[in-house]
């Protein structure tokens, strides 16, 4: 995903965070395991562990997610 993308998902996930999830229904399921991820909602994860939305994700944004939200 490209920097603008994921500064989408950030602001998505940062609603998420605060139980606001309005705009987590028409992700896709990349983008949904993104947002779940970075606003600790395992909830909105459904069907994927923590291991395969990693995986789904690949290296590069998993690598983005880490360095955006790790001090979050």
């Amino acid at each position: 995903m490209d920097e603008a993308h994921l500064n989408h998902l950030d602001e998505i996930a940062a609603e998420a965070r605060n139980q606001i999830d309005d705009r987590v229904g028409v992700l896709s399921t990349g983008e949904r395991l993104y947002v779940a991820l970075a606003a600790n909602r395992l909830d909105l994860m459904t069907d994927y562990t923590i291991a395969q939305a990693l995986a789904r994700l690949g290296e590069d944004d998993v690598a983005e997610l880490i360095s955006r939200w790790q001090y979050a």
